[in-house]
């Protein structure tokens, strides 16, 4: 006998199903709070290698000397180490509370060298603040406090004198909501028990779930709508926005949806031309603003979510802090090197948005230079200084995606964008505004005040029944929530009412 329960949209699904489902659901989840919502700092290092230099067995036919600055080295061994952010935030200079240190009990170093870095740029920050001459004769390597972002990864390589082995550290990382430290992780063997058992359980809870929902699964969702829809405007959110397509996509075969970024101001002016002109074609638009539309009255706005913007910097500028009277100052021009801010010597590269139509570069006028306006542009490819009387460095760029290949690429350079897209860019850095990192968890408390609510416009209201209007629901529905989320985007439904407005 089988139980039958009705979910709207699904159609009926049977208890068996459900059971599975909620199961394997389970499994999942315990996996992805321990690997990402608990957000912890995690430092991992792997010994490698860690062996001695030489000819083994002993042989007379064959003598192996290691020599360092003319001196035989005694002992002589090699220790590869491998150091990873392999935790689920990124680790900035003051998270680290107690310097992060190796040792090698009774044995001493005798040459130090960084290799295969990830970023490349991480590598040449580490080897211009490793100072390696203060170690050699040391038994111990301390780690520069440096910005190490989630995914970063380095080696060093050591040669040293003695005959000790093994490696131990110590240090300790301020953690996040899980707590946070600095781990050895043993040589890989194979995957260990815990993967083992996750691994079978789900692969015996995805065939029966595959094989119920193949039989029960067999109509679209009831709250489907068909038809074509153009969705413009900013460019901050465009990756999200192709997220959501695709997602609502996969449960509606019948939506044709198409995202033409074009800027926040732009995407505004067009659907409100289209609408005066011809109102049908407008029906087929929605238009994403960074912040609300002005001048425009028959356009009818919904709050989707809040976002949340960044100021970054090429990670060679060695900055990962700045205040708002700073940024007033380099964007006025009284700064123009950085190391009139604790930083190396490098010129100001300022990288921004095409204005006025950008939603993101009118949030960063008035969120963080008060109203001031940026300086005019000096340099067509952001690098080299076309105008002989400026001293300043200042290119504008068409979208959110440029301006961030851009900054990644150049020594020197700062923009801003919005946080979630900053975060995919290795040679970035996200600097602190004023003490304050950027974080969604800074919005709701107001600490942070770099962000913007994300406006979703249409041509006045948009008819009963329409992909427009389902897809709007949508953007505001739990099912789109994860996405956003991921994005680091905040749903308005997760703040309060008057927050979004």
């Amino acid at each position: 006998m089988s139980l039958a329960v009705d979910f709207s949209g699904l159609g009926d699904i049977s208890l068996e199903t459900v059971i599975s489902a909620v199961a394997l659901i389970g499994t999942i989840v315990v996996w992805l709070v321990d690997r990402y919502f608990l957000r912890r700092k995690r430092l991992v290092y792997r010994v490698q290698v860690d062996a001695p230099i030489g000819v083994f067995p002993s042989s007379h036919m064959v003598d192996v000397e290691v020599r360092y600055q003319g001196a035989v080295v005694p002992d002589p061994s090699i220790v590869l180490l491998r150091v990873d952010n392999a935790g689920g935030m990124d680790i900035e200079p003051h998270h680290v509370h107690e310097k992060v240190s190796f040792a090698f009990p009774d044995r001493k170093i005798v040459g130090l060298e960084v290799t295969e870095a990830k970023p490349e740029a991480l590598g040449e920050m580490l080897e211009r603040q490793l100072d390696s001459e203060k170690f050699i004769e040391t038994s111990k390597l301390i780690l520069p406090r440096t910005a190490i972002n989630r995914g970063d990864s380095f080696k060093f390589l050591l040669v040293l004198s003695g005959r000790g082995d093994g490696v131990t550290h110590s240090g300790y990382l301020a953690g996040g909501s899980a707590g946070g430290g600095v781990y050895h992780e043993p040589r890989p063997r194979g995957p260990g028990r815990r993967t083992l058992i996750f691994g079978a359980l789900s692969l015996v809870l995805v065939g029966a779930l595959v094989a119920l929902f193949a039989v029960d699964l067999l109509q679209s969702p009831d709250n489907c709508a068909s038809g074509q829809l153009r969705i413009v405007g900013s460019t901050a959110v465009e990756p999200t926005m192709k997220e959501l397509r695709s997602a609502y996509f996969a449960e509606c075969k019948s939506a044709d949806i198409v995202v033409a970024a074009n800027g926040s101001r732009s995407g505004t002016r067009l659907l409100n031309d289209t609408g005066a002109s011809d109102q049908t074609a407008a029906e087929e638009m929605i238009a994403m603003s960074d912040g609300p539309a002005e001048g425009e009255p028959d356009l009818q706005g919904q709050a989707v979510a809040v976002v949340v913007f960044a100021v970054v910097v090429n990670r060679a500028t060695e900055v990962t802090a700045l205040t708002t009277t700073q940024l007033r100052d380099i964007y006025a021009g009284r700064f123009t090197n950085w190391k009139q801010l604790g930083g190396r010597d490098l010129p100001i590269r300022m990288v921004s948005r095409v204005g006025p139509d950008s939603g993101s570069r009118r949030t960063f006028r008035e969120k963080v230079l008060a109203g001031d306006q940026e300086l005019g542009i000096s340099s067509d490819d952001c690098k080299t200084t076309d105008d002989p009387v400026a001293r300043h460095h200042r290119c504008e760029v068409g979208t959110t995606e440029e301006l961030l290949t851009r900054v990644n690429g150049i020594e020197g350079a700062i923009g801003y964008a919005e946080l979630g897209g900053s975060r995919k860019y290795p040679a970035l850095t996200v600097v602190s505004l004023d003490g304050v990192i950027a974080d969604t968890a800074k919005v709701a408390d107001r600490s942070y005040k770099f962000w913007e609510i994300e406006h979703a416009y249409t041509y006045q209201a948009p008819k009963p029944a329409s992909l427009q209007e389902a897809f709007l629901k949508y953007m505001s529905s739990a099912k789109a929530r994860p996405i956003l989320v991921r994005d680091e985007l905040i749903p308005c439904i997760d703040l309060p009412t008057a927050f979004c407005g």
